[in-house]
């Protein structure tokens, strides 16, 4: 492998690194995107063709000393706001993470800032269709076995010992599929602890499914809790981010999914309305000791001097390249009208839902219509019942590892990965924003997604003789 090859798969934690075959733990190479087809944009996207010269071109750049992470970054920062932000939205700032499970440390570290020693309780929603590695995050223990600063810590022990986090979680589903609404339950959870705790409450918009929490939850509810919002998967108009920021929100978000950078690359937005309370003189080693072994000095804005003096000075060239990745991909969507992107998923979620309804071996989750109609989630069944999670998880890897034989115009076929509720499992059709401006350059030919469909409904019918 090139220096620039290796240099996308480090940085981050183990879920990144190749393993046997020169493949991910998502049975990818981050580098090969040749003879693709991909409905997944779930963290398995390789580096496509259409970004790689630029961000070979940001690569140079750093090796040859013409420019450095800080360097790059601080472009990065102003390209994303100028996708992100309007004239009339509230000032944000931009911290950086290796990914998504990453940044919820940063609400913690906030939390330690603003209140000192008071106990921090977490509201975590649909924690079955988070990151993997999220509900230890938001918990304050580590996520993985590694961080881009530790070569090795114990994944599940705590960050620091004075970080007390308790956290109360909020199913995604009933037994039934059906999506739950949480909106009082929270409430009343806050009611609860508000006397007694620092609140953070975590919701998302854009689950592994789809799912969206209702804003009205933010609106309608307290001011004096910190409310993060999971925006990962980028699934979202400008206009919800604007909103959102204008409402106080923490924003996290990725480049990994929607915008199909390689795995992983997190941001976290912070308005200026709430950052002005993470400025204190006070602020010390001890305060941010653990969370120095998460984050790098770059990942914080340069507005924050004080803050950021405390951390270590290592460059991620890794992590750079893969927000560079994201970031360009995402320009390149940006020269379609939101019109033309918006018909290019409706018309894809229409039709993929009458060719899928046309097969007897898949099921569509209830609630379609409450999730970003950019994702659909299917259940797989058998002539004895549904694939249960281990069979879907093999169903994947017959599928990534061995699609191609069952059609000779494609050389890995990939959809999303399955995710389990309750005793149940579906398994995902996703576009990514390279799918959309295929799909749009195209004239909405859908024939790969029928092609990938009923490949898949082949390796159904394989697996279901063996049941």
């Amino acid at each position: 492998m090139t220096d620039f090859e290796l240099a996308i798969t480090s940085g981050g934690d183990e879920r990144i690194e190749l393993k046997e075959g020169n493949l991910n733990k998502y049975f990818l190479n981050p580098n090969d995107s040749e003879g693709l087809l991909s409905r997944a944009s779930c963290t398995c996207s390789p580096l496509s063709n259409d970004v790689k010269a630029r961000v070979k071109a940001s690569f140079k750049m750093m090796m040859s000393g013409e420019a450095t992470v800080e360097d790059i970054r601080i472009k990065q920062r102003y390209r994303m706001k100028a996708l992100l932000q309007n004239s009339s939205t509230t000032d944000f700032n931009i911290f950086f993470a290796p990914s998504g499970s990453d940044l919820c440390y940063y609400p913690l570290l906030f939390s330690k800032i603003i209140n000192g020693d008071k106990p921090i309780i977490s509201l975590i929603t649909r924690p079955e269709e988070l990151g993997t590695g999220s509900i230890l995050a938001n918990t304050g223990k580590y996520h993985a076995e590694k961080t881009q600063i530790l070569e090795k810590v114990v994944k599940g022990t705590s960050l620091k010992k004075d970080l007390e986090v308790d956290h109360l979680l909020f199913p995604a589903r009933t037994s039934d599929g059906n999506i739950l609404d949480h909106k009082r339950k929270i409430y009343e959870a806050i009611d609860k602890y508000r006397d007694t705790h620092a609140i953070i409450v975590n919701l998302v918009i854009g689950s592994k499914s789809g799912i969206e929490d209702s804003v009205s939850i933010i609106q309608d509810g307290p001011d004096d809790v910190t409310w993060v919002i999971d925006l990962c998967q980028m699934r979202a108009r400008p206009k919800l981010f604007n909103e959102l920021l204008a409402e106080n929100c923490l924003l996290m978000i990725t480049g990994s999914k929607f915008y199909q950078s390689p795995p992983f690359s997190g941001a976290l937005l912070v308005p200026e309305t709430y950052a002005k309370n993470i400025l204190p003189e006070n602020i010390n080693e001890d305060l941010v000791q653990g969370f120095d072994t998460v984050y790098s000095k770059y990942d914080i804005p340069p507005s924050y001097r004080k803050l950021r003096g405390l951390f270590n000075a290592h460059e991620n060239i890794g992590l750079t390249l893969r927000w560079e990745a994201a970031i360009c991909e995402s320009e390149n969507l940006s020269k379609y009208t939101e019109r033309e992107s918006t018909f290019a998923i409706s018309n894809w979620n229409r039709r993929m839902i009458d060719y899928l309804e046309s097969k007897a071996c898949f099921e569509l989750l209830p609630d379609q219509d409450l999730t970003n109609i950019s994702i659909l989630s299917v259940k797989v069944k058998g002539v004895n019942g549904f694939f249960n999670a281990e069979e879907l998880k093999n169903l994947y890897e017959h599928l990534v590892l061995r699609g191609h034989e069952y059609q000779d115009q494609f050389k890995k076929l990939m959809i999303g990965q399955p995710v389990s509720y309750e005793e149940h499992a579906f398994v995902r059709f996703a576009l990514g924003s390279t799918n959309v401006r295929e799909l749009i350059e195209s004239g909405h030919d859908m024939g790969n997604d029928f092609l990938l469909i009923d490949v898949l409904e082949k390796i159904v019918a394989i697996m279901d003789k063996d049941r």
